[in-house]
């Protein structure tokens, strides 16, 4: 029961800042790929969440990493909903059907965009083979549940196949009482995973309940964002919204859910996105060390 642990990024400013890489290789794009390789099973690709990356740059990656290392790669954002420069796409993709904002950025790509990103996406993250874990789609907190959203979601995930999908909401509208059954039925029926949340718990749409689900045979997956109620709406800085450190006793109680998620599921991907300083990487490795505590006693 593989248990992948590592954080949103390995080329984030603040780790940089923060000193946990070495002099040597922090200015060093491929030697910080292959440090961070040498103390995390998995990573998970941001990139390519504002661009779609180059199959070289790709290949370069696989290079950099044993062969036991793992990516999840984040879909474009123009796939979950999300505004996008039209300038950062491949020049054939820029005059396909959208409709666009005053300053030009795609607010509604047409479904012959959305697709042609989606393929774009999966012929360049190929030379990854079994390296590549799961692609992540993690939705703009503007997509509230809905019929249309439910359909087009599907959709999404069916044309990603064969490749194993989790999907991240960012609008607790998913998981309401009337919704959350078809919610789960949604992923379950094409086999892909429910990112299951920790965020701050505060009463706002975008700050999802930490459920714990499992919608696929296959995958699960958990995403850490830190429980800074204060500065989850209206940071300035991504590295300001997600200033939080895990305690012991918060990762603790994580560790045992992930321990007992892994006796249902193929694989399980723990993603720390609480990326200021370095207290992704930390809580990433005080994890990682709960867990195996967690496997060598045999307890759950």
């Amino acid at each position: 029961m593989p248990i992948l642990i590592g954080t949103a990024s390995w080329t984030d400013p603040e780790f940089i800042k923060a000193g946990w890489y070495p002099n040597e290789v922090k200015r060093d794009a491929a030697g910080r790929l292959r440090y961070y390789a040498e103390h995390f099973s998995l990573v998970e690709v941001n990139a390519s969440f504002y661009a779609l990356p180059a199959m070289g740059t790709v290949e370069a990656w696989v290079d950099r990493t044993p062969d036991n290392f793992r990516f999840v790669v984040k879909a474009h954002q123009l796939i979950s909903g999300h505004r996008s420069d039209p300038a950062r796409l491949p020049t054939a993709l820029r005059d396909l059907p959208c409709t666009s904002d005053h300053r030009g950025h795609v607010v509604r790509p047409s479904r012959a965009l959305r697709d042609a990103v989606i393929d774009h996406l999966c012929e360049a993250i190929s030379p990854m083979g079994h390296k590549l874990s799961a692609v992540l789609v993690q939705l703009a907190p503007t997509v509230e549940f809905g019929d249309a959203q439910v359909r087009e979601i599907a959709r999404i995930i069916a044309r990603f196949a064969p490749l194993r999908v989790a999907v991240e909401f960012r609008h607790r509208s998913w998981v309401s009482r009337q919704n959350y059954d078809r919610t789960r039925a949604m992923l379950g029926d094409l086999g892909a995973a429910y990112v299951c949340v920790d965020a701050p718990r505060i009463d706002v749409s975008s700050a999802m309940p930490p459920l714990l689900q499992i919608t696929s045979n296959d995958l699960g997956y958990v995403r850490l964002h830190g429980r800074n109620g204060a500065t989850w709406q209206g940071a300035r800085t991504v590295a300001e919204r997600f200033d939080y450190i895990y305690s012991p006793d918060e990762l603790a109680e994580w560790a045992k859910d992930v321990v007992q998620m892994a006796t249902k599921v193929t694989d399980v991907v723990v993603v720390f996105n609480n990326n200021a300083g370095d207290y992704a990487l930390r809580n990433a490795t005080q994890l990682s060390e709960l867990v195996g505590d967690h496997l060598d006693t045999g307890t759950n």
